[in-house]
């Protein structure tokens, strides 16, 4: 689906509306002047104390660098709090009615929304990161030019997907409380980006903050593409405030995504597409790991361990006892790619598939493709079927959850999908059941 056209200067009265009325608040005010200032010299005149004292050059490069990571990321939580408050603060505020009233299309009024809260998220980081440059780096010797640009362009893609998954919450939630309970749901999964984000300013590698740069760009617009997708102003102009015995409405909703599903074979044809990708992840891994495997750029030390079990290393563990762990361990990984595809837009499905694929084609490439199709055969033509199937399903979850419409209707796809997936492991724990004891017997 393509972008929906739009009035750049009808977006531009939005975000001046917008930016307007976040400066028209003293106490707001004083939090950006803190954050821009206080808080980047702050951290300056920690490191320049410690290189003053004889911290050790090494140590204080490495923490001139760190600094500047959160000198960054600080402001860049801020964003959040303008975010959440775009659509559900105006409705609290009784303000929303006015906007949407207006001739303006839905892209122009959520344009100029997100560019609001960009441009004063942007700011803040930048005008942080300069003051902490000028305060830091002069007369120290030393200015991680690639580092610190590589940092600038990965804090807008992060900024951007923080921006874009809280507006989402803003169009979504009735009350500002309801949308603070549910930003969990932006702040665990960034929590996990910031500690990467971190790691890779501590290796001091400018093309992998790079790298995680065009990973963010990716979710960041899937993100804009969902909440400029799913905005409608009869939707939320009919929304109500609040609604009586949410439990009741709940369980509803669960048995009704229950009922009239399709058995297994339908099944399998309804969502033949996911199911094909989710094969061709099997071939593609199967290549990679061969790949990976031949020219050694993943050491077989990190490999080996896990190789050894797809190989039928049991330990001394009786039949039953390994034919119960193949078997958990299996279930396990199948329940997790299904939870997980919500989060990861379905890749955790494509995952299902790649990985054991990529296990065959590095064994291939340390021995020969007898041992390691000894290694998957006969309970691969079990096992296989059902991780492509299972794969599959997940990732038709994960396009559930990226798919909005105006017309709403989101939770109810997702608790679909979701109980496409339930119904379809009566099938697929049998199977993996028998592929753990046909490989414990056979294997």
């Amino acid at each position: 689906m393509s972008w929906p056209s739009l009035d750049r200067h009808k977006a531009e009265l939005v975000a001046r509306r917008d930016l307007r009325d976040a400066t028209n608040e003293i106490r707001l005010i004083l939090a950006m002047v803190t954050l821009t200032l206080a808080i980047p010299i702050a951290s300056a005149v920690g490191i320049r104390a410690l290189a003053y004292f004889g911290g050790g050059t090494a140590v204080v490069n490495r923490l001139a660098v760190v600094g500047a990571f959160f000198v960054v990321f600080i402001p860049a939580s801020f964003s959040l709090v303008l975010a959440l408050e775009a659509f559900v603060g105006e409705r609290e505020r009784t303000t929303i009615e006015v906007l949407l009233s207006t001739p303006l299309k839905e892209a122009e009024i959520y344009a100029g929304k997100v560019a609001a809260v960009l441009v004063v998220s942007l700011g803040l980081c930048y005008g942080g990161l300069i003051v902490y440059c000028f305060a830091v780096f002069p007369g120290l010797g030393f200015f991680p030019f690639g580092v610190l640009v590589a940092l600038a362009v990965s804090t807008i893609c992060q900024v951007a997907a923080m921006v874009a998954g809280a507006v989402i919450i803003s169009l979504n939630a009735r009350t500002m409380r309801a949308a603070n309970v549910m930003a969990s749901f932006i702040i665990l999964p960034m929590s996990v980006v910031l500690q990467v984000e971190a790691a890779l300013i501590l290796l001091g590698r400018a093309e992998l903050l790079w790298g995680f740069a065009a990973l963010m760009i990716v979710i960041a617009a899937v993100l804009l593409r969902m909440g400029l997708a799913g905005f409608s102003r009869e939707a939320l102009l009919a929304r109500e405030v609040g609604l009586s015995k949410p439990l009741r409405r709940a369980i509803g909703s669960v048995r009704a995504a229950f009922q009239g599903r399709p058995g297994i074979i339908r099944l399998v044809w309804m969502r033949r597409t996911p199911i094909a990708v989710a094969a061709m992840g099997f071939i593609a891994g199967i290549a990679l790991g061969f790949a990976a495997g031949r020219t050694g750029a993943i050491p077989g030390q990190v490999v080996k361990p896990v190789l050894s079990s797809l190989l039928g290393a049991s330990d001394g563990a009786t039949q039953g006892q390994e034919a119960l762990g193949i078997f958990g361990h299996n279930l396990l990984a199948f329940v997790l790619a299904a939870l997980l595809a919500i989060f990861t837009a379905g890749l955790s499905g494509f995952a299902l598939t790649v990985l054991p694929g990529f296990l065959v084609g590095y064994a291939a490439a340390l021995s020969s493709w007898s041992v390691a199709l000894s290694g998957v055969v006969p309970n691969g033509l079990v096992e296989i079927p059902a991780a492509i199937i299972a794969g599959g399903l997940a990732i038709h979850i994960g396009a559930s959850a990226i798919h909005m419409e105006p017309s709403g209707g989101w939770t109810t796809r997702i608790l679909r999908a979701l109980a496409d997936y339930t119904r379809s492991l009566r099938w697929l724990i049998p199977a993996l059941a028998l592929a753990a004891v046909v490989e414990v017997r056979f294997g």
